[in-house]
């Protein structure tokens, strides 16, 4: 138990505007106090979903609309677990389907999924509040025995292959179901961890910068996905990624069959063509992308991190960054372009072209006889999860070099805090 802590201590405690758009700051208190307090990342990603799920219902659901509510919060620190409470003085509702396993909603079978123990009970006059309970994880003696930095789950049985799948674009109010087969593919290691934040994807979508599409299966849930993200409205080039195929449903070949179905679909929205990463640390989805048609068109080194596990299946050296393949596939027809090669990298850049297959009339770059403009326009995206940074260059000005060192100044800032 860390120092200053007392046998049962609250660590945290909140009173918020019942506003969606405060939600992200009871996350982070979340996030912040029960990791600083012992609680391992897998735990306190399970508590922070389940947090979400209880506010977002007190947002939504305990008062009436123009009706300014609050909620209250508070994290506690138990000898053997953690304890959020979620309480409210809004409309009562009936806390007795917290408790009902077959008549819950997905919302509260992810609160059920992501905590040990869930408490509800009425307060009278004060209201209502809902106890999350963590658990402290505890290693069993079969987990002692087992070889290190290795992943051992148990065989699992193939859905039948008689159990009809359908492919459909994904609906904004399906995040949470999505976030539940990204947790059976790759636990809570998946880089990109707007995926564990089901409201903010949703908005993603709603936004249009990503486009889904989903397997389900005939229950109607969701057993695979496939996304194309784009990084601005105004982009024709996306990227493919999210990739997840529930491990009972393996085997049927539902990425390439999504991959076609989102190549049409964002071909019919001006996009001209699709890149993607692939991990080398299996060759399954590299070889999906070839069959598509996909081209090599590099590498990023040590880019995916080492917390990055896919459930299910067997990778090595878990301790150590990987490195990625990148591809590129066209979903409408090529048209000509020009392109101007810096001497330094003609070489190589043309071979890519010539690989890829592009329309490209290929000329030499002379700086000598270029008219830039004085500001450039460099925008950085941080992945802070990966430890990594892209700046994208829209405009190469007389400054490039000016503005590149304040980029990398600022990103060292960034890594330092």
């Amino acid at each position: 138990m860390p120092p200053g802590t007392t046998d049962k201590e609250t660590l945290a405690s909140l009173k918020v505007k019942a506003e969606l758009r405060l939600l992200p700051i009871v996350l982070r208190a979340v996030r912040d106090v029960t990791s600083g307090y012992g609680l391992n990342e897998s735990a306190v990603r399970d508590l922070e979903l389940a947090t979400e799920e209880a506010c977002h219902n007190v947002i939504e659901h305990a008062y009436e609309p123009g009706e300014h509510g609050y909620y209250k919060v508070k994290i506690h620190r138990e000898p053997t677990c953690f304890r959020v409470t979620i309480r409210d003085q809004g409309i009562p509702f009936n806390l007795q389907r917290l408790k009902e396993e077959k008549n819950s909603d997905i919302g509260v079978k992810l609160m059920r999924a992501c905590t040990d123990e869930i408490k509800s009970k009425y307060l009278g006059k004060k209201g209502k509040v809902v106890e999350l309970v963590k658990n402290f994880p505890f290693e069993s003696v079969n987990e002692l025995e087992s070889p290190p930095n290795t992943l051992i789950s148990p065989k699992e049985d193939l859905a039948p292959k008689s159990e009809m799948v359908d492919l459909r674009l994904m609906r904004p109010d399906e995040t949470v179901s999505l976030a539940r087969l990204i947790y059976r593919v790759y636990g809570y290691t998946y880089p990109h961890e707007e995926i564990y934040y089901p409201e903010k994807f949703a908005s993603l979508i709603k936004s249009g910068l990503v486009t889904s599409c989903v397997a389900v299966n005939e229950q109607n849930e969701i057993v695979g996905h496939l996304g194309v993200f784009l990084e601005t409205p105004d982009d024709h080039v996306g990227e493919s990624a999210l990739a997840a195929v529930d491990p009972c449903y393996r085997g049927r070949g539902l990425f390439p069959k999504m991959k076609k179905m989102m190549m049409k679909e964002v071909a019919s929205k001006g996009i001209l063509g699709l890149y993607s990463r692939a991990v080398t640390v299996h060759m399954a989805s590299q070889k999906s992308n070839v069959e598509m048609g996909a081209k090599e068109t590099g590498f990023v080194l040590a880019h995916s991190p080492p917390t990055a596990i896919f459930k299910k299946m067997k990778t090595e050296d878990v301790g150590i960054r990987r490195t990625v393949a990148l591809f590129y596939v066209l979903v409408a027809p090529d048209q000509e372009q020009t392109v101007f090669l810096p001497y330094k990298h003609q070489y190589v850049l043309r071979k890519i072209y010539k690989h890829t297959g592009l329309k490209r009339v290929l000329k030499m770059a002379n700086p000598d006889n270029v008219n830039l403009a004085f500001h450039s326009d460099i925008h950085s995206h941080i992945l802070p999860e990966m430890a990594s940074a892209f700046l994208r260059v829209n405009k190469y000005g007389t400054d490039f070099m000016d503005e590149l060192k304040l980029h990398v100044q600022d990103l060292k800032r960034e890594r330092s805090n």
